[in-house]
């Protein structure tokens, strides 16, 4: 197990033991959001039939600036009359499949109707406002690759060709377990020395921001058995992530106890700050993750580690989305680890982003920093940050803003 790692080495040791691709089978009807595990190939022509691109006559072009028979109508979805030759046209619509003969279709406003016949323009281009047999997309071609996400106009392209279920990655379940006695659920009442759960309520917000199949909130007291038995509820889980209990105080069980598992502690502690004592452990096709239980340390370590992870786990993008900003402030930076410091990224008049940061007090705080949007990093050292200074940052949740 690699001890004292670096933010960096410990992104990419997750990353690293995220398992294989998991695919299922989905429903047209359900697969909004959802990411593509296969190629989708076109299984014909599209469109199938040659087909008339506005309201018009169906013409020959032998007949441009001659007035012709109107021998018939053909309606979108409707084959009506079959041919098309000198000396007589088709009126036509929209969508409608053009009949044989037929070299172009000229707009109803370029015409002048009179009866059953109408006068053609002079000028007529060969194949105008006709659109080919598999003009769109052509049958065998691959027309979506994997790892696409199933957006609206994804589900309009299925169903054009004939897709009434498609593979796609499979969802992991969650199973988050808060740690400690000191720790009682949102609107039970205080004992001595207790305090409110808010890490399990965060890290369930946390986890809904991102695709999974089920999210379980668990609780596990400061002893063994309790840990054991939390534990034990959680097997079926795909991301066990517990927070608190990761230190090396007298009750922070969590290590000894993930390592009773069948599974492999990758690292333990990141020379990062907040969030140092993070741990992760892989083994049997799941990840556990081990939090800090201070709150700061909890959503930093969920939201650089553990939703990159989930995310790849989904087939999304891994990466974390980062970008770069102006200090609207002074700030001083001081650690001997790299720090990440919560800020607000707002739109910089002068372009890209202006980081404002909040007066903070340590990594229990999740008070003054509640409107933050992105963790800027500092790297180790002492450092006075003039305002201007250009500095790199990673957005906490799947979109910026």
């Amino acid at each position: 197990m690699d001890r004292m790692i670096s933010p960096d080495r410990a992104l990419e040791l997750v990353l690293r033991h995220v398992p294989s691709l998991r695919t299922a089978s989905c429903p047209l009807h359900s697969a909004l959001g959802r990411v593509l595990a296969e190629s989708i190939v076109a299984p014909e022509n599209v469109p199938r039939f040659v087909r008339a691109m506005m309201d018009g006559y169906a013409v020959a072009l032998a007949d441009a600036g001659s007035e012709v028979d109107v021998v018939g109508l053909v309606a979108a979805g409707h084959q009506g009359v079959r041919s098309v030759a000198p000396g007589r046209c088709v009126e036509i619509m929209t969508g409608a499949p053009c009949p044989d003969g037929t070299e172009a279709v000229v707009m109803v406003e370029h015409t002048e109707r009179n009866g059953d016949r109408v006068k053609l323009p002079a000028s007529i281009k060969p194949g105008q406002h006709v659109q080919p047999v598999g003009d769109l997309c052509r049958k065998g071609t691959i027309t979506l690759p994997p790892g696409t996400e199933i957006t609206p106009l994804v589900v309009g392209h299925l169903a054009a060709l004939n897709y009434a279920e498609v593979r796609v990655s499979a969802l992991p379940k969650v199973a988050i377990i808060s740690t400690g006695d000191e720790l009682v659920p949102v609107e039970s009442p205080l004992g001595e020395g207790q305090i409110r759960d808010s890490n399990g309520p965060m890290l369930v917000a946390l986890t809904k921001e991102l695709d999974v199949a089920s999210i379980v909130l668990l609780h596990a007291l400061d002893t063994e058995e309790s840990l054991s038995e939390t534990l034990k509820a959680t097997e079926d889980a795909d991301f066990v992530v517990l927070t608190g209990g990761v230190s090396m105080g007298k009750f922070d069980l969590v290590p000894r106890m993930v390592e009773s598992l069948d599974a492999t502690a990758i690292f333990h502690k990141v020379t990062q700050k907040p969030g140092k004592p993070l741990l992760f452990v892989a083994g049997r096709q799941r990840l556990i993750f081990g939090l800090p239980g201070n709150a700061r340390s909890t959503h930093f370590c969920f939201t650089r580690y553990v939703a990159p992870a989930i995310r790849a786990w989904t087939g999304r993008p891994r990466a974390l989305l980062e970008g770069d900003g102006e200090l609207a402030s002074r700030f001083r930076s001081k650690s001997d680890r790299t720090l990440f410091i919560p800020m607000r990224a707002e739109t910089n008049p002068r372009g890209g982003w202006l980081l404002h940061p909040f007066d903070e007090r340590g990594s229990a705080d999740i008070y003054s920093t509640a409107r933050a949007n992105v963790y800027v990093r500092f790297e180790p050292g002492s450092h006075d940050n003039e305002s201007g200074t250009q500095l790199p940052f990673f957005w906490m949740g799947p979109s910026h803003g």
